[in-house]
Order: structure tokens, then C-alpha cells, then sequence
């Protein structure tokens, strides 16, 4: 039962942002380019933040150490989806023009602006660097394998499957400031009170910031644009995935936090990225965007349903 209160109180407060900042977006409280900004905030400056005082201020170095196996399962579970997503567009016939997108989301979470504010509003900091853990492996598959196959949508793309554009795309911020705090906690190096104090003054910024830019977002009419291709998306996004990873899980001895930050990452919405690269590169950026927005919307209610199943792992 407490974990049915802790999904359901988690999940309110998620919903409480997203509904205030829906509200101040429909009031037109954010003209021109001010969500780009705040995207940029998040990306660039908060979630970094939280990655450097989050793993610093409470990881040691037997944590990290015991860490490093587990990158085995995120890369086993979306390569395993990506695989089953090749298998269910030949099944379903989906259009050689949609087959890289289908495929991609299948098999990304939306690890940046959903998977971290939620993981955070459910299991706190401590969830942060086990997210981020989740995103790296997602970020290289996707900029390299994803982006790939929904460049050969359009058949007119003829690309290498890596590229020294995909190689900045894996090593963000995020990730470059995840590999400096690894480094500062396995050498014994402690940041100063005053650099770690600013640091999660600036990593406080994700969450609200994140939903914001989430809500803004947000076509609650893409509900009505739902077709075949997005029921199946939905049931791997949000049974297959996670159902996926629990097996993995149940090989493995890992801390109970991680198991849970895994399963609920596991079961996010589609990456926001697919529709942008889909768009930049001429392939079905439109049912890319409805995707997106509708597993967005699914993910309210399936994140609590996760609390409860899982939530004494």
C-alpha cells in the first residue's frame, strides 16, 4: 500500500507542474524563444549540475565500482527492442518511409526532459546518476544506430552509420560532466562546499524547468490521431520495455534504487530527438510529433502502475 501512495504522490506532483505550467503556456506567459531557452537550461546547465553534485555528494567509490556492470542491461534491453522492431515493421507492414522511425520508438525512452525530472519527483538526487547511466547507453544507440536507419527512410539519405556529428551528439554535457564526477569519485578528489552549493542550487532548476518546457508541448488532441502503429509503440514502451528489463533485472545484483530508476526509465515516453531528426532529414516527422505527444500523455498513467508493481524490488 505504501508504495501505491508513493506512485500516486509522485505522479500529482508531476501532474501539478505540468497542469500549472499548461495554464501560464496557454496565457502566453513564454513568447518567442523562450521554452528554446529553457530547453537549453536544462540541457545544458541543470541536469549537468545535478550530475556532478548528485554522484559526488553521495556516491563512493565501491558504489561506482559496483555501477559499472550494470551499463550491460540498458544496452541488452534496447538493442533487444530495436531488433523486435525491425521484426514487428515487417509483420505489420509498415511503410519502408516510417520503418527507422518506428523502430526508434520502440526502442528510445525519453531520458532527458521526462526520464530525469520524474525519477528525481519519485526516488530524489540519488535517482539522477542511475538515470543518466540509462541515457548513455540510450544516447550512443540512438545517434548512432537510430539516427541511421531514420536517415534511410528517406531514400535519397546515404550515411555512414557513424559520423563525427554523431560522436558530439553522444558526449553532451550531460555525459561530459557524468565521466568528470566518476572520475573526481573513484581519485578521492572533494569539490569545495561553495562550488558543490552552486551546483545544486543550479541542478534545482530541472525539474520545473523540465516540465515546463514538457506542457508547452503538449497536444492533448494527438489522442484522437491514434492508429495502429502507435498502439504498438505504446504496448512496447510501456509493458514490453519494462517487462523486459525486470527479466534482466532478476540476473543481476543491484542496488534496489537502481532497479527501480531502471524499470521506470525503461518505460518512458518516445525521445523528442526522433521527430526533430526525423524532420531535419525529410523522413515522417508528423507521426513521429503525434507519438510522441501520446506516449507522453499514456506515461501519467503508467508510471504509478509501475510504483506499484515494483516498488519493493
Amino acid at each position: 500500500m505504501a508504495n501505491f501512495f508513493a506512485g500516486v504522490q509522485g505522479v500529482l506532483t508531476i501532474l501539478l507542474m505540468i497542469g500549472g505550467s499548461r495554464i501560464l503556456a496557454r496565457r502566453n506567459w513564454f513568447p518567442g524563444e523562450t521554452i528554446k531557452v529553457m530547453s537549453r537550461l536544462v540541457l545544458q546547465i541543470s541536469i549537468p549540475a545535478m550530475m556532478l553534485s548528485s554522484v559526488t555528494s553521495t556516491f563512493t567509490r565501491a558504489d561506482i565500482i559496483r555501477m559499472g556492470p550494470a551499463l550491460i542491461l540498458p544496452f541488452t534491453s534496447i538493442s533487444l527492442l530495436y531488433c523486435l522492431g525491425v521484426v514487428a515493421a515487417r509483420i505489420f507492414r509498415i511503410p519502408k518511409s516510417r520503418r527507422g522511425v518506428f523502430r526508434a520508438n520502440i526502442a528510445f525512452s525519453n531520458t532527458v526532459f521526462v526520464g530525469v525530472p520524474v525519477n528525481v519527483a519519485l526516488f530524489g538526487e540519488r535517482a539522477a546518476p542511475y538515470v543518466t547511466l540509462y541515457y548513455l547507453v540510450n544516447t550512443i544507440l540512438f545517434w548512432t544506430i537510430g539516427v541511421y536507419f531514420i536517415r534511410r527512410d528517406n531514400e535519397a539519405e546515404r550515411v555512414p552509420v557513424f559520423s563525427l556529428k554523431s560522436l558530439r551528439q553522444i558526449f553532451t554535457p550531460s555525459v561530459i560532466c557524468l565521466f568528470i564526477a566518476l572520475f573526481c569519485v573513484l581519485c578521492g578528489i572533494a569539490l569545495p562546499g561553495f562550488i558543490l552549493g552552486s551546483l545544486k542550487y543550479a541542478a534545482a532548476l530541472t525539474t520545473p524547468l523540465a516540465m515546463l518546457v514538457i506542457a508547452e508541448g503538449l497536444d492533448l488532441g494527438a489522442l484522437r490521431r491514434i492508429d495502429r502503429e502507435i498502439v504498438i509503440v505504446i504496448l512496447s514502451r510501456f509493458i514490453l520495455a519494462p517487462l523486459l528489463i525486470f527479466l534482466l533485472l532478476t540476473t543481476m545484483d543491484l542496488p534496489s534504487l537502481m532497479k527501480k530508476v531502471f524499470l521506470v526509465t525503461a518505460g518512458l515516453p518516445v525521445m523528442t530527438q526522433i521527430t526533430l531528426i526525423a524532420k531535419a532529414y525529410g523522413a515522417d516527422h508528423e507521426s513521429a510529433g503525434t507519438t510522441a505527444t501520446v506516449t507522453t500523455a499514456v506515461s501519467l498513467v503508467a508510471i504509478p502502475v509501475y510504483m506499484i508493481l515494483f516498488g519493493g524490488l
